[in-house]
């Protein structure tokens, strides 16, 4: 590499470097500035979800919610109801195994919400609404479970 062009890269390098620190700035300012124009009911729901005025992050996928809910499912309506006639016990199985499932589910569904908050997602309050739907169903399982498993 000649010296002129060792030169010019080592130039384009120091413009870089030099923006970075002002490019970080505007950041934070634009952040700052999301932050004041937020809703109310936006900065209520950011802070029950522990995220306050944390950094947007990008929206990751949420299949790893969508595929426990959907084992959670096949297993607690399909595998274990089928298999309840074959194996006597599976009563005092199925009904913990339900229990943990559902509450996997739940951690997951709070994780999943957490993110799309976190990623100040457009559609986050319709997403926010589902989950609320989703979590009550599974607390309404949890409650039908523990009761049945109590009750011998």
């Amino acid at each position: 590499m000649s010296s002129q062009a060792a030169s010019h890269q080592s130039a384009d390098q120091l413009a870089s470097d030099q923006q970075a620190p002002d490019r970080q700035e505007s950041d934070r300012a634009q952040r700052r500035a999301a932050a004041a124009s937020r809703s109310p009911a936006d900065r209520i729901a950011r802070k029950v979800l522990l995220i306050g005025d944390a950094d947007p992050q990008a929206l990751m996928s949420l299949k790893g919610s969508l595929v426990l809910s959907a084992i959670r499912c096949v297993i607690t309506y399909a595998i274990l109801p089928a298999l309840s006639p074959l194996i006597g016990w599976s009563g005092a199985v199925a009904r913990p195994v339900s229990i943990a499932l559902s509450l996997a589910a739940v951690a997951l569904a709070v994780f999943s919400l957490r993110r799309v908050w976190l990623a100040d997602w457009a559609y986050r309050w319709s997403y926010t609404a589902f989950i609320a739907v989703v979590l009550g169903f599974l607390g309404w399982f949890i409650v039908l479970d523990t009761r049945a498993l109590l009750a011998g």
